[in-house]
């Protein structure tokens, strides 16, 4: 898997200076993350939220991703940024200087983090805006600390905006040090941009700037790829249509009113256009075809349910949706039971207890279910194993459905042998989900596919702990 954490700072409670763009550079680092493909889960912080409340997020991101092979993980920041007493602070919504650690995030407890994960490769990229007091100090301090935290990892790159007591700058729409890095994509003339690519870019362009240096520390050995620049993700920096730090605020301000509704409606469907869209990924995903190493092994069955009866813990999908503010068709759904006959072992209870006849019932979240009618409901892909020593193993996929974008929960898992002629389904399950904007089919496509590449990595893995490990000298 590959993961991100985008945090995005731009409204202060007692730092007297917001930092406007901010919000747009989280923004379209976001979209972009989105656009490639590549992140099988992103965290995205982009509103003016308690340090409490964002301290979580990361923490829970981290524990949900815990037992998952990560293979790159990037962390973006964009917002005020503190050194002080040998630690690095990213500064958040309510920080106070008498609450320095509680009201800040501690790039310590970042790389803490991130090492529970063990990723082979982290990323790390500081847009650290100035609040109008010298809050980076002393380059050389600066330096030795981010230098000293390549300890932590096996594979990494840090890209800091700014060192020693300038500023990061920015305009009210964008940063500097953010717009570079899109550009260095957006102007890259081949199908793939490495991460020495992005450096190298961003690097000449502050060559000659006095007022603001950025710098890197790496170590890796510069062959690491930010992403391949499919259709939808060059499609979506084209749109931004910029050249200098001034296009992109010019053209927000020429732009009408009607002008800018008929180009956010852009990005949203039609039903039908999302009917055909589900059409679409399914004569495309059923021409998915077993890879070469794997395919004497298994044989690979595509299903596509009218139903959720081959879904694990449904109850997830519907505590989701009770509990996150969303725009999608779906909620989730309810069965009346008689309270002296039902146990709540999972912790499913979701409402009101009343009484009928003299019975008592409750009522118990039993799932949750689309509000509109489709095609089919669920995406199922099994390897089914051709020898009895090989686990069958198999993925589970549904989605939700809004005018804007399309969510794919999905989980992985193996069959369990009863006897010779009877399995039954892994339940200890985790779901996992991508998103994905319900314009971009290709990055769509895309994405289906790697939740099924995913399954033929779990088995793969299998297999080479079973068969490829070396054997133990004798004592």
């Amino acid at each position: 898997m590959n993961v991100a954490i985008v945090i995005g700072v731009s409204e202060y409670t007692d730092i007297q200076n917001n930092l406007p763009g901010c919000k747009k550079d989280a923004e379209i680092i976001h979209n972009i993350l989105i656009k490639t493909g590549k992140y099988d889960s992103i965290l995205y912080i982009n509103e003016k939220l308690s340090s409490a409340k964002v301290k979580e997020k990361p923490t829970n991101f981290i524990s949900e991703n815990k037992g998952n092979e990560i293979n790159e993980l990037i962390f973006y920041f964009t917002g005020h940024g503190e050194f002080q007493n040998n630690e690095f602070y990213y500064i958040l919504s309510d920080f106070n200087d008498a609450k320095r650690k509680q009201t800040s995030l501690q790039n310590d407890e970042v790389d803490s983090l991130i090492k529970t994960l063990n990723p082979d490769l982290v990323v790390k990229i500081i847009d650290a805006c100035q609040s109008g007091k010298a809050y980076i100090k002393e380059a050389d301090i600066v330096v030795k600390y981010f230098n000293k935290t390549l300890d932590k990892f096996n594979n990494c790159y840090f890209l800091n905006s700014s060192l020693k007591d300038q500023s990061s700058l920015q305009t009210d729409i964008i940063s500097d040090f953010t717009l570079s890095f899109i550009k260095s994509i957006k102007e890259h003339d081949s199908s793939e941009i490495r991460y020495k690519d992005i450096i190298d870019y961003i690097s000449d362009e502050f060559e000659n700037n006095p007022i603001q240096t950025p710098f890197f520390v790496s170590q890796a050995d510069y062959t690491e790829k930010f992403c391949v620049l499919n259709l939808g993700l060059k499609e979506y920096l084209v749109s931004l249509d910029f050249t200098n730090k001034n296009d992109i605020i010019q053209k927000s301000e020429s732009l009408t009113i009607i002008e800018k509704i008929r180009k956010q409606a852009a990005e949203y469907y039609s039903k039908e256009q999302a009917i055909e869209l589900i059409n679409e990924i399914k004569k495309e995903v059923s021409s998915f075809t077993c890879s070469e190493d794997l395919k004497d092994i298994y044989n690979l069955e595509i299903i596509f349910s009218e139903n959720y009866d081959e879904i694990i813990d449904a109850n997830a999908i519907g505590k989701w949706l009770d509990e996150n503010p969303h725009d999608f068709f779906a909620k989730s759904i309810f069965s009346r039971v008689r309270k002296d006959r039902h146990t709540n072992p999972f912790g499913i209870l979701a409402s009101s207890i009343f009484t009928q006849n003299d019975v008592e019932y409750e009522s118990i979240r039993a799932g949750f279910d689309l509000e509109i009618e489709v095609p089919y409901k669920t995406i199922i892909f099994d390897l089914d194993s051709n020898f009895p020593n090989i686990d069958s193993n198999t993925c589970r996929i549904i989605y939700l459905l809004s005018k804007r974008q399309i969510r794919f929960f999905y989980f992985i898992t193996n069959f369990e042998t009863k006897n010779w002629d009877e399995r039954t389904i892994n339940k200890r399950i985790e779901w996992f989900y991508s998103e994905h904007l319900i314009n971009d089919t290709t990055g769509i496509i895309d994405g289906v596919k790697k939740i099924y590449n995913l399954l033929e990595t779990k088995s793969r893995k299998e297999i080479d702990e079973k068969f490829n490990k070396q054997e133990m000298p004798k004592q």
